[in-house]
């Protein structure tokens, strides 16, 4: 019996336990989402401090331009030991300390410097040019949200506030089975009613994309022992189990029979959404989700964007996984009612979206052209141009 997509994300959801978070050095941070929320462990900047070369000294005596005595110098990292009293001045650079008594900072083009003593050419005003302690940010002020994806600025924020490592989701392992004895591996020399096997570059790429490692590929063919093998290998090596082909009604669709041979429990088999309603979701007996996808090339793409994303994101606690969606407005209509869920291929650009005559199952190159999924809800009915329909974003 076929159930919902609603039913199927349920029961994908109650099945899949997350992988416990790993701590990492934010050198290997990049690319990988925080699991929790980054405080900062110091005020950032962690003192007072210039932002220019010149010098540090009193507001006050810029006012009469009398001369400064310079009675000291503080450079990035060897702060200056020296008071800064009336009359007196500190050479200092960018990033430098700002001594104490001094409250404000002179670039070093508007002063004149002659045998130690300093001219400052107009007047300023306490605190210009200074750079306060925690400026930035404070002492245990959250920096990086939790499920933020971290990149090079993420990653040196988190430094700045004195942390060198942080809790990020887990990666993901998978394991990519694809089967069918008319299958042939690209490049190779193609016999009458053979194919090339799309599926498993597909799939495989497509998980790498969005940064999970396929630790196996493999092609089982028809053949059940082989299928079974394949699924327990991948079972002991892998997060989770994909396959494509042998999952509807014919006589070689293997795929429930091999995965129970294997031990695996079956949770759902048949999904109502074309293409794809064969899909299958399946439990190791050690605990491995396994997908059982149409050997359908456009099939496999749905079911991998409305469910395999879905467990990827269980799998990791990553919501960064979920397919995005958004609404858009159709440039051209589509005649095709269904009495299920339909997914349609499309092409979206800025908020509008178009829909290619090519939509036949099999294409390989109309998948490839389009950016996005229209989601045609159950008995919708035709889709009119102008009208506003919910996209899944590629």
């Amino acid at each position: 019996m076929k159930i919902s997509l609603d039913e199927a994300l349920s029961l994908i959801h109650k099945n899949i336990k997350s992988k416990e978070p790993e701590r990492i050095s934010l050198w290997e941070s990049p690319g990988r989402t925080a699991a929790e929320a980054v405080f900062s462990q110091t005020d950032n900047p962690p003192f007072d401090r210039s932002p220019y070369d010149g010098y540090a000294l009193k507001a006050s005596d810029t006012a009469c331009g009398q001369p400064l005595e310079v009675i000291g110098e503080s450079f990035a990292g060897v702060p200056s030991d020296k008071c800064v009293h009336r009359g007196q001045a500190v050479r200092i650079m960018t990033g430098g300390a700002i001594p104490e008594g001094a409250d404000c900072i002179v670039p070093q083009e508007q002063t004149d410097i002659k045998d130690g003593f300093v001219v400052v050419k107009k007047p300023y005003s306490a605190y210009d040019n200074y750079i306060r302690r925690g400026e930035d940010f404070r002492r245990g002020d959250m920096l990086i949200a939790g499920g933020t994806k971290i990149n090079a600025a993420y990653a040196a924020l988190a430094a700045a506030g004195g942390n060198s490592d942080m809790l990020v989701c887990p990666k993901i392992r998978a394991a990519v089975i694809s089967t069918g004895d008319e299958l042939k591996a690209e490049g190779e020399k193609l016999e009458y009613g053979q194919i090339y096997d799309t599926n498993l570059i597909y799939v495989s790429m497509r998980l790498e994309e969005l940064g999970v490692e396929t630790v196996i590929r493999k092609r089982a063919g028809d053949d059940m022992e082989n299928i079974k093998i394949a699924v327990e290998e991948a079972c002991l090596s892998a997060d989770i189990v994909i396959t494509t082909g042998g999952v509807s009604v014919g006589e070689k669709d293997l795929i429930p029979k091999a995965v129970e041979a294997a031990g695996g429990q079956i949770i759902f088999h048949g999904v109502a959404v074309k293409p794809g309603m064969p899909t299958m979701f399946a439990m190791s007996k050690n605990g491995v989700p396994i997908a059982g996808l149409s050997g359908n090339p456009f099939a496999a793409a749905v079911g991998f964007e409305v469910l395999i994303r879905p467990m990827l994101a269980s799998l990791s606690g990553d919501r960064q996984y979920e397919c995005r969606r958004k609404e858009a407005v159709l440039l051209n209509g589509f005649a095709k009612s269904s009495a299920s869920m339909r997914f349609v291929k499309a092409v979206e650009r800025g908020g509008k979206v178009y829909i290619p005559e090519a939509q036949g199952n099999g294409s390989v190159r109309s998948t490839a052209e389009c950016n996005c999924y229209i989601e045609v809800p159950q008995n919708s009915g035709e889709l009119k141009t102008g009208d506003r329909a919910v996209i899944l974003c590629l």
